[in-house]
């Protein structure tokens, strides 16, 4: 009777609203994922591009700053093996040298969210890269929730294998280039010897 054409449709209602609510919730979700996708796009393209270690340090901080809503900050390698800043620490922000360093010691994130030091306001994390640790990305985020995101955690662990590919990259355009003006200035030197003995001879 009508009771069961009104039980039939209230069924169907169900079962569409269930379907339309599950399909609403995975463009969401393809939503983020297309646009988390683009992220990491632009920021391996501009990563891919500069030449200088303080260009890497200036493009991946602000994709980083950008992405998560956070302070960040990233230490590099001096020329003794030393972490150094090439910009400025923000002040008053509770940045530790200290735990960075231990965090590259040790090839593992620290701080935030983390077994080590799990009560600090930042996130240190190594910049892992294949031939070795090529210095810490650190960050403070407005909303340390945020990171507890397994997907948002992948990507910033992205970030920063980009970032960490990208110093080994200019590191060793920076050596060959390095090499190529010892090659070069050996060479004139030996020439201006070779002229001056010739001199020296006639």
């Amino acid at each position: 009777g009508v009771g069961a054409v009104v039980a039939v449709m209230l069924a169907v209602g169900l079962v569409v609203g269930q379907l339309t609510a599950g399909l609403r919730y995975q463009a969401r979700v393809a939503t983020h994922r297309e646009r988390r996708s683009r992220s990491l796009f632009e920021v391996a393209r501009d990563l891919s591009s500069v030449l200088t270690t303080e260009q890497v340090v200036e493009a991946a901080a602000g994709a980083v700053s950008r992405e998560f809503r956070a302070r960040t900050h990233i230490f590099v390698l001096d020329l003794n093996d030393r972490l150094e800043s090439l910009v400025a620490p923000p002040e008053g922000a509770g940045l530790d040298a200290g735990t960075a360093r231990w965090a590259f010691d040790h090839r593992q994130p620290a701080g935030l969210g983390t077994d080590t030091i799990p009560g600090s306001a930042w996130l240190y994390l190594p910049l892992n890269a294949p031939m070795r640790t090529r210095g810490v990305l650190a960050l403070l985020p407005e909303d340390p929730r945020y990171l507890l995101v397994p997907e948002q955690r992948r990507q910033l662990e992205t970030f920063a294998a980009l970032t960490a590919i990208a110093l080994e990259r200019v590191h060793y355009v920076e050596v060959a280039q390095s090499a190529t003006v010892q090659i070069e200035s050996e060479r004139l030197r030996n020439s201006l010897l070779a002229a001056i003995s010739h001199d020296l001879r006639t």
